[in-house]
Parts: C-alpha cells; sequence; structure tokens
C-alpha cells in the first residue's frame, strides 16, 4: 500500500496540483450566524462577515464555541488563521513559506491537522500546535497528494487525488490504510456523537449522494442523495445535514425527515454561491463560505 502511495504521489504531483498551484483562489468571505435547533428545525440568524477583505478566506472549522480556523491567502500562499468571534481578533497560526489548507481539530489534543502543501507541490497531512512550541509533524509521509480529510478517534479518512479520486481511511497508530471506495467529493465530516464518518460519492448516474461510514468494519450506508445542485454540506451536533442549492440554504435530519427543506434563502448575498460550511461544538453557531 505505501509503494501504491508513493507512485500516485509522484504521477499526481504533475497532473493535478501544480495546475492548482498556478489558479488564483476565489475571492470569498466567511460569515457566521447564531444557530438554533430542535428536533431537526433550525432558525439562523445575525450573521457576521468575520474575513471582510478581498482575497481568498475559507475552509472554516471552529477550533471551539468562540473561534475558528480558517485558511487565508496571505502574499501569494495560504496561512491558517484563528478568529476570536468575542473580541473580533485575528491571529496568523503558521507564517509560513508554504501553504497550509483544510484546518481541522485532532480529537482528544490541543492541536490541529492540515492539507501542507510544499514548494514541491507536494500534499501531505501534517499535525500544527496552537501553541507553537513544537515544530509542524508530517503525519503520513507516503500518503499524497491529500486534498481534504476528517478526524473520529484516532481514524482519518483521506481524499487522495488521482484517476479515480479515493478516499483512503487510517488508524493513526496502527497504520492500517486502506482505500474504502473511489470517486468521493471533498466533504468529510465526523458525524455527531459517533463512530461514523459521512462522505459523498458521484454515483454511475451522476447523482451525488451522502454515506456513513463506519470505521470498524469500512461499511457505509446511504444517508440521502444530494439536491441537484448542491454544494458542500455540514452536519449540526443533533444530526440534521445542511446544504445549499444556489442562493438557498437546505436541511434534513434523518430522524425527523423525509427528504430536503429550505431553511434561508440568503438572497443576494448568496447570488453568486455558497460553498463550505462548519458548525460549532456547542450547536450554537453555523460558519458558512460565500463568494464574492
Amino acid at each position: 500500500m505505501k509503494h501504491l502511495f508513493r507512485a500516485m504521489s509522484v504521477m499526481l504531483c504533475l497532473m493535478i496540483v501544480l495546475p492548482v498551484i498556478a489558479q488564483s483562489p476565489p475571492d470569498t468571505e466567511i460569515y457566521v450566524y447564531d444557530l438554533k435547533e430542535k428536533k431537526g428545525k433550525l432558525t439562523l440568524s445575525k450573521g457576521k462577515n468575520i474575513t471582510n477583505r478581498v482575497g481568498y478566506d475559507n475552509q472554516p472549522h471552529f477550533y471551539n464555541e468562540d473561534m475558528v480556523l480558517y485558511s487565508s491567502s496571505i502574499d501569494g500562499q495560504t496561512d491558517i488563521m484563528l478568529y476570536d468571534i468575542y473580541n473580533d481578533e485575528r491571529f496568523n497560526l503558521t507564517e509560513s513559506e508554504v501553504s497550509e489548507y483544510s484546518p481541522t481539530m485532532v480529537p482528544g489534543f490541543d492541536s490541529y491537522s492540515v492539507i501542507r502543501q510544499d514548494l514541491e507541490g507536494n500534499q501531505l497531512l501534517y499535525l500544527y500546535h496552537i501553541n507553537k512550541k513544537r515544530k509542524p509533524k508530517v503525519l503520513f509521509d507516503d500518503i499524497s497528494p491529500v486534498g481534504y480529510h476528517a478526524w473520529n478517534g484516532n481514524n482519518v479518512a483521506m481524499f487522495v487525488l488521482g484517476e479515480p479520486i479515493t478516499m483512503v481511511l487510517t488508524d493513526y497508530k496502527e497504520r492500517n490504510d486502506r482505500i474504502i471506495t473511489s470517486n468521493i467529493g471533498r466533504t468529510l465530516k465526523t458525524i455527531p456523537d459517533s463512530n461514523k464518518i459521512a462522505f459523498e460519492r458521484t454515483e454511475e448516474d451522476g447523482s451525488k449522494v451522502i454515506y456513513a461510514l463506519t470505521p470498524s468494519t469500512d461499511s457505509f450506508d446511504k444517508v440521502i442523495a444530494k439536491p441537484s445542485d448542491a454544494s458542500d454540506w455540514a452536519i449540526t451536533m443533533e444530526g440534521t445535514y445542511i446544504t445549499s442549492v444556489r442562493t438557498k440554504l437546505m436541511r434534513y435530519n434523518p430522524k425527523f425527515d423525509k427528504d430536503w427543506a429550505e431553511l434561508m434563502d440568503l438572497g443576494d448575498l448568496g447570488s453568486k454561491g455558497i460553498t463550505r460550511m462548519a458548525v460549532s461544538p456547542d450547536n450554537k453557531r453555523i460558519a458558512i463560505v460565500i463568494n464574492h
């Protein structure tokens, strides 16, 4: 398996990663809304633009109830920022010569993992420490190019670029790397209060279906098909899936709903597209990326 990923890395860094570097990142903003939920019914209010600048600010992930990690383009490369909602302050956590993307809290540690793109174009999963007292550490030097990832306990699911794109699952301590399935989408999320990881896959008929993966068995079950033209999605702490279709936010809870229903229409604010989302661990806030 290790030789397979090394071979993939050599070929795909030329085929896929280098063209990405040449592209200018889109102009995006991150809005944080207050969230209330009861039995699958949600309301959003008090939306605030927490980035409010020209440039790429994307891939939000809550560090805790009041702080948001995100990727931000600065001077030609991308760093990881930390935004304090209460004090309206932001801090650059990486300030490196390379680019870091997709910050994700690592369970049980005051640390976060990122996809780090080095000067040669390699995309590897790294561990960073919030306090910066220890140097970043590569987690899997033989799995590349990694695009996105999600943790559940010691298990980490990774979106690995290739033809086709695959989902690789491994236990961080045991290193039992295996390919679970292919043709997955970029959204990978831990399902709250469970041992499962949610992902989406493009089916032969072109539909995109969300599945719930059980790492202990490598099996996965269908949750629901995404609406036509839907973008990325998030999961609330009560198990409600939220996605977007054009200017609208849509919701679906497997316990209470038979299909997707409209949550909110952002109108002109969302007219250029709504993409990434993240929910705070206390279920009181949601971060939404909006194209500008």
